[in-house]
């Protein structure tokens, strides 16, 4: 019999010594404990590679650290069965890290970059990671301290084998499940939907409609009919119906908005968008916001390069509450983004928008002479299509994350989102 010391290899005693008969040797509970440990710490280490790309879209802190999480399951699955020593079983442990990671992520948030403060959702991917990883380190970490454990013998060595091709069967079911479009979509910051993640965003829709009592309506009527009528010329105020897409196109959606709240995110500030090249072309507007413009991104649809930010007032210290891409789209509406539920509008009625030089100063209805008494000429953008989209942390649209219009958004023409309302005033619209 090997002599049993601290440093003795694990593989020294896998195996109980044949029997005076000269039977066959019967391997121990260890030899197979550590091949399930393997397809446990490999399934582990797949769901947190499948989900990297998604966090690396909001900060790349996040998506290193999903990478380093995956390569060392990876690895420990390899070496607790090649090397199966009790410093690398004692290695195990190391997923107590990640699962108290998981726990702060879930509820106080990460507690540094873009999203330091926001919560995640829980759902199957991790759910399944983190079990995995508790077994782990409980088996593990049993077999190092306690190893005359899983010396014992296995004599029925069909059935012990049998239990663990189950179990790995088992465990490339549930990790191939956990990596589909289905389960990716539901794990994310709390309040949204987004691949671990994140993820892009669909933002749920109000059950009520316009009913006159959020601080938008109470600003007044539309600041522009445009956004508000369909091509019929019939008004839509209110929630913005969601059409059904399938799985596929949610998951595209679901990256694209992941990028989008990235970039919002960048620019915290009507200071931080003046930096970048963004000026103002609008003052605040209740329900709309103060639009902040860089038409160098406005010749064609790019995600991560919004023509407008839209902002709570016009102080530099004034706070971004969402993107609007406003494009040049001779013929239609641009393809933006996946599925059908980016609803872009335009401002053509009554002669189009009353401006003076590139600041919106009348709405669409405004008449001709009072736009020029303002020093404006009325002009009409029959290319121009634009859509809003309400995905910043924090400032969440109820009525649909590409409404023309946030209820949330009240105060008055020209001053914040807080002041009181003003609907005396002439509304000025962008979008």
């Amino acid at each position: 019999m090997a002599l049993l010391t601290p440093e003795a290899p694990v593989a020294e005693l896998t195996e109980v010594e044949r029997p005076a008969g000269g039977g066959p040797r019967d391997l121990s509970v260890d030899s197979y404990l550590r091949w399930i440990l393997a397809a446990m710490s490999a399934t582990a280490g797949v769901v947190h590679f499948a989900f990297a790309p998604a966090h690396f879209s909001e900060y790349w802190a996040y998506g290193a650290f999903f990478i380093a999480v995956g390569w060392y399951q990876l690895t420990w699955a390899v070496a607790v069965v090649t090397r199966p020593s009790r410093l690398v079983l004692a290695a195990g442990a190391l997923n107590v890290g990640v699962i108290a990671a998981w726990v702060v992520s879930r509820s106080v948030g990460v507690g540094f970059g873009p999203h330091s403060s926001a919560t995640e959702a829980i759902a199957l991917p991790d759910v399944l990671a983190t079990v995995l990883e508790s077994l782990i380190v409980i088996v593990a970490v049993t077999l190092a301290v306690r190893p005359r454990i899983g010396r014992r013998p296995v004599r029925r060595r069909g059935s012990a084998l049998g239990a663990v091709s189950l179990a790995g069967a088992a465990l490339i079911a549930l990790g191939t499940i956990a990596v589909t479009p289905r389960f990716a979509g539901a794990h994310g910051v709390a309040g949204h939907v987004h691949t671990h993640g994140g993820a892009g965003h669909v933002h749920p829709v109000a059950a009520g409609g316009a009913d006159g009592t959020s601080p938008c309506e109470k600003a007044g009527p539309p600041a522009s009919l445009g956004q508000v009528q369909d091509t019929s010329g019939h008004n839509h105020r209110g929630p913005v119906r969601q059409q059904p897409i399938d799985e596929a196109t949610r998951f595209e959606l679901q990256q694209q908005q992941a990028l989008a709240r990235s970039v919002a995110l960048q620019f915290p500030t009507v200071a931080d968008a003046q930096k970048a090249g963004y000026r103002a072309n609008t003052p605040y507007v209740p329900c709309i916001g103060a639009h902040y413009s860089n038409f160098a991104y406005a010749g064609k649809f790019d995600v991560g390069h919004p023509s407008e930010l839209l902002y709570d007032g016009t102080t530099p210290g004034s706070h971004i509450v969402g993107l609007s891409y406003l494009l040049l789209s001779p013929g239609g509406p641009p393809a933006g983004f996946a599925g059908t539920n980016d609803h872009w509008h335009q401002h053509n009625l009554n002669g189009g928008l009353c401006l003076k030089g590139e600041m919106v100063v009348g709405a669409e209805q405004t008449s001709k002479a009072e736009c020029e008494a303002r020093g404006g000429h009325k002009v009409a953008l029959p290319d121009i299509w634009m859509l809003h989209d309400w995905v910043v942390p924090g400032f969440e649209c109820s009525w649909g994350v590409f409404a023309p219009e946030c209820p949330e958004l009240g105060g008055r023409i020209g001053g914040t989102a807080y002041d009181t309302p003003d609907p005396r005033q002439t509304p000025i619209p962008q979008g």
